[in-house]
């Protein structure tokens, strides 16, 4: 049924089968091998209290935007309440996903989730050819950029508001596509919990679309292999010093993407006068909800940073990032702290809203500033090895 996730789950066992064939870490081994620092306790609240309730989140309400979707299509459901009900399902859903961002690592990169949820530019031009050739199909929207949440956002919104059904009507086949692109969604988002979460705490309705995937993604029980740095999880996990690493590295690179690509990518083109091509790079520039996905960019930063969802300096897990830097480096661990919150403010409080229509100027160089300072900040903590 979700044939583009299927080819990469069947890479993944690949990948999956092959590296079990090398020398795995003893599940639970601390092994030092240059933070000299027993990170045991610090994956196992990243993983239990970051990853995993962020991706169940995102497929809760993946769930909740796919029931409003089905509500909406329905004869009797055409209605404006139903759509706004849609739209605000979508961002709600758009939350926890750009909360995970700075762990693509895993799941999300070796099963191909992240372009299937989340491709942009949108091949627009492609969408309207299936739209209009009047039979929406499974097989005609396989193509990354033409699924996942922009796909849905371009169906559903104009100029950041539900469109207008009294003026601008969805047609048959737009809300047949909407179906379909909503249900591999929902899939995609169950997929992706499921490989972290394991053979735990299953739904029967979760369980039923599981049961869908030609392979069950819950044999891959990233989350137990991640917190015990073994190294048949799909990511090269030869100790815990190696997980570490890579929440540093998605952390530093979601900094690095939201500023030199995010906001960056639209702001240089509209320096260069390009101003359509600039709100044609802008993410989320249908339903203006750009600068919310920077913001929730940081949380995402945040939360792994601190140890928990909603945590701060003053609230942080003793097993945390931030507790770890500190016992090395109190300076480095202030400097992480100041520099979250400076690009949160930066993006959030800074940034004049819809970012497509205020591409350049100071506000907009500070949350840029502020994010490569975010990044530079957290590739210190390598130099942090003995």
């Amino acid at each position: 049924m979700k044939k583009l996730s299927v080819y990469f789950l069947l890479l993944f066992s690949a990948l999956y089968f092959f590296s079990s064939c090398g020398e795995d870490s003893p599940e639970g081994e601390f092994t030092d091998d240059g933070y000299g620092y027993d990170f045991t306790q610090v994956l196992k609240v990243y993983t239990d209290d970051v990853i995993l309730p962020t991706y169940a989140d995102m497929k809760n309400k993946a769930w909740t935007l796919y029931d409003a979707v089905q509500t909406f299509s329905t004869s009797t459901g055409r209605t404006q309440a139903n759509l706004n009900a849609v739209c605000a399902a979508w961002r709600a859903t758009r939350i926890p996903w750009e909360q995970s961002e700075s762990c693509l690592y895993g799941p999300a990169d070796k099963l191909g989730l992240d372009p299937s949820l989340d491709s942009w530019p949108l091949k627009k031009g492609d969408i309207d050819k299936i739209i209009n050739s009047g039979s929406i199909t499974i097989d005609k929207i396989m193509d990354p950029g033409v699924h996942g949440f922009h796909t849905i956002e371009y169906l559903i919104f104009s100029d950041g508001n539900p469109k207008t059904l009294s003026s601008t009507p969805l047609s048959e086949s737009e809300i047949q596509y909407l179906v379909i692109a909503t249900e591999y969604l929902r899939n995609d988002c169950i997929m992706l919990w499921a490989a972290w979460n394991g053979t735990q705490s299953i739904s029967a309705k979760d369980q039923a679309v599981i049961n869908t995937f030609e392979e069950d993604p819950t044999q891959y029980n990233f989350a137990y292999n991640f917190k015990n740095a073994i190294t048949s999880s799909g990511v090269d996990l030869a100790t815990m010093d190696d997980a570490i690493d890579n929440i540093i590295e998605g952390c530093a690179g979601i900094a690095d993407e939201v500023a030199a690509q995010k906001i960056g990518a639209p702001r240089d083109l509209a320096l260069d006068g390009k101003t359509d091509e600039a709100v044609l790079e802008v993410e989320s520039w249908y339903s203006w909800n750009s600068i919310d996905d920077y913001a929730n960019n940081i949380i995402s930063i945040r939360n792994s940073y601190f140890g928990g969802l909603n945590k701060t300096t003053s609230n942080r897990s003793q097993h945390s990032m931030s507790v770890f830097v500190e016992s090395k480096n109190a300076a480095l661990d202030a400097e992480i702290t100041a520099a979250i919150d400076k690009a949160y403010k930066a993006i959030n409080e800074g940034m004049q809203r819809p970012f497509r229509n205020n591409l350049t100027g100071i506000k907009v160089d500070a949350a840029i500033d502020a994010c490569t300072d975010l990044q530079l900040s957290f590739e210190k903590i390598k130099q942090l090895k003995d």
